[in-house]
């Protein structure tokens, strides 16, 4: 069935169309049409005229003269007498005097005149009870509309705003180009970097926390040869774990499956380092309790390990290195892989992209990773104790006894857009595999998009947060207030 086709009418269309309509009915109902045409219509419209009166009708309208001067209709051209010269007639000029009545003497009725027109004095200027502002404007133009570059920053923070309970301290010039970065345990933090995002992604040394400078010579190339000589694009990993012996970092593909490698550089020997295939690796995080140790690795898939999303381990503290299924994701609701935290008491803290399109996490005990990490039986992750974020956010790191995140969402051209640095303590109760998540503690909070956080990486029990903003990129060192 074809239907009419509708147009919609723009708003000022239709108060036009109003008007005209209105001034129409008016026109109807008020009329222009002549009030007689002949004599006949004045008597049957007014009745009879006065005594010694007729009706006549004279353009149209009904008056009365004497009876005896019969009214000559407009033959339509003028009379015969010569052109008006333009004299007024041989009467006196009107004196300016109205009808026969009085002058209206100005009294507006039969009362006496008001002395007082109302009962206030003339108004003195002052708008208000309050004094007169004797500034009310400095006369300076208006400076125009707020940018960022007009924007104050602050040396650090630029235009975030530290929440209560948390101290910033040192900072750092971060390189441009920097992929991801960590720091070795301490207390003297070594860090490395890596530097590209493609094929030519190569591992740096940076020297020690505060005095970063990034070294011009290249320790190790973080992409297979295979992968540097093939025709596929390749995406550098956001993490870099230092656990004191090796530097953990990884790649993907833009291949079928988003296959990809973890690179393992062998501080002490370089000529020992290598590489694991690590399929859809997008997150790392290390890990510690008693004696065992490992690096979490959050993907689809480790080595020779049946591939899937979930979460992997590195197992450092057997030798030679293992490797391990450490947990399951839910077996519905999972998208990708997520983000990857372990607090410095040991608490994990993982997660994944869910069937909403939002990165959730959960915490989980030490005890519990170590289990699965000795046993070779992986937890089931949906079972653990849920972190409500109450939003989706874009990183996580470990803050001291706890986990810190940057929180936010998508817009319309899936540009994440930040609101705030928040962190949720950790904690287990002695000899207890369940988490206590705390409740949030804003960290930082965005007032404008002026200024952005660019990475979350652990330093100790403290966290190094990337900013940037019109003044470049740098570090900036954020502890828990004492």
């Amino acid at each position: 069935m074809k239907t009419a086709d509708w147009k919609r009418v723009a708003p000022w269309t239709k108060s036009v169309s109003l008007a005209v309509t209105t001034f129409a009915v008016a026109l109807l109902g008020t009329g222009c049409n002549p009030e007689c045409v002949d004599t006949f219509d004045c008597r049957a419209d007014n009745g009879e005229p006065p005594a010694g009166q007729q009706w006549v009708c004279i353009d149209e309208k009904c008056e009365t003269e004497p009876i005896g001067q019969p009214p000559v209709p407009d033959a339509g051209t003028p009379d015969a007498g010569p052109v008006d010269s333009g004299t007024p007639d041989s009467g006196p000029v009107d004196s300016g005097m109205p009808d026969a009545g009085p002058v209206d003497s100005g009294t507006p009725d039969s009362g006496p005149v008001d002395p007082t027109p109302d009962a206030g004095p003339v108004d003195s200027g002052t708008p208000d009870a309050g004094p007169v502002d004797p500034t009310p404007d400095a006369g300076t133009p208006d400076a125009g509309p707020v940018t960022c570059e007009t924007t104050p920053h602050d040396a650090k923070l630029g235009t975030l705003q530290l929440q209560a309970g948390f101290v910033a301290t040192e900072t750092a010039p971060l390189p441009d180009g920097i992929s991801a970065l960590g720091s070795s345990p301490g207390p003297t933090y070594s860090f490395y970097a890596v530097q590209g995002g493609g094929k030519d992604a190569a591992l740096y040394s940076m020297g020690t926390w505060p005095d970063l400078q990034l070294s011009p010579t290249k320790l190790y190339d973080v992409v297979t040869p295979e992968d540097r000589a093939g025709s596929v694009a390749v995406y550098a990993g956001g993490y870099l774990i230092n656990d004191g012996q090796r530097v953990f970092t990884g790649y993907t593909t833009g291949a079928s499956g988003s296959p990809g490698s973890l690179s393992l550089y062998d501080i002490a020997t370089p000529a020992s380092s290598s590489f694991l295939t690590a399929p859809k690796n997008y997150s790392a995080a290390a890990f510690s309790n008693g004696d065992t140790s490992a690096v979490l690795l959050n993907g689809g898939g480790l080595g020779t390990l049946p591939t899937g999303l979930g979460i992997y381990g590195v197992v450092t503290s057997a030798n030679p290195l293992g490797t391990v299924r450490v947990a399951n994701f839910p077996a519905e609701g999972v998208v990708a892989s997520g983000f990857t935290a372990v607090a410095d008491n040991g608490v994990a803290a993982l997660g994944f992209f869910n069937g909403d399109f939002v990165n959730v996490i959960y915490g989980v005990a030490p005890s519990v990773v170590a289990q699965a990490i000795t046993s070779g039986t992986p937890l089931e992750l949906g079972s653990q104790s849920p972190i409500e974020v109450g939003s989706d956010f874009d990183s996580a790191s470990s803050f001291g006894a706890g986990v810190v995140v940057n929180r936010g969402g998508y817009d319309e051209n899936f540009s994440f857009v930040s609101t705030d640095v928040s962190r949720f303590a950790l904690s287990t109760s002695t000899g207890s595999d369940t988490v206590t998540v705390g409740a949030r503690a804003a960290v930082l909070d965005y007032v404008d998009q002026c200024t952005t956080v660019t990475m979350l990486e652990p330093l100790g029990s403290d966290v190094l947060v990337g900013v940037a903003d019109k003044n470049g990129q740098r570090l900036v060192r954020l502890q828990v207030a004492p």
